[in-house]
């Protein structure tokens, strides 16, 4: 699904709670999640507080590029990765006590999340899609 730029700012502009709901909907509906990756792996950011590393993802290719762009990540490539894939990722990240964040706006304003909840809102979103 291609955006335009009048959806990209619109939805850039709305508060993490919400741009983290519009993740889960739009992950579960097209099946994929989007991150940066170069030749050592997929992008990492450092939470300060805790110094704790977490997995930056993103909901459609457009975000993860303007990111990418605007966070001075030009050596990373965007990448898609299934959804289903990504969720087996999640139970390592359980055991490894890492957290995702989730869709990363170009200052670095993002909802961190631990694994087991970003499961369980797929979880529940598979579950809506599946009663419609």
């Amino acid at each position: 699904m291609q955006l335009n730029q009048k959806e990209i700012s619109e939805i850039l502009a709305r508060k993490p709670e919400s741009r983290y709901k519009y993740f889960i909907r739009t992950a579960v509906a097209e099946e994929e999640v989007w991150g940066l990756a170069d030749e050592e792996g997929w992008l990492l950011l450092e939470v300060e507080e805790d110094d704790t590393e977490v997995l930056a993802v993103f909901p459609n290719p457009e975000f993860a590029a303007i990111f990418r762009e605007k966070g001075g990540f030009e050596e990373f490539t965007v990448e898609p990765l299934d959804l289903m894939e990504f969720m087996e990722w999640l139970d390592d990240f359980e055991q490894e006590n890492m957290k995702v964040a989730v869709f990363p706006t170009p200052d670095f304003q993002c909802a961190v999340m631990p694994p087991e909840r970003l499961k369980a809102d797929f979880e529940h979103e598979f579950q809506k899609e599946e009663d419609n």
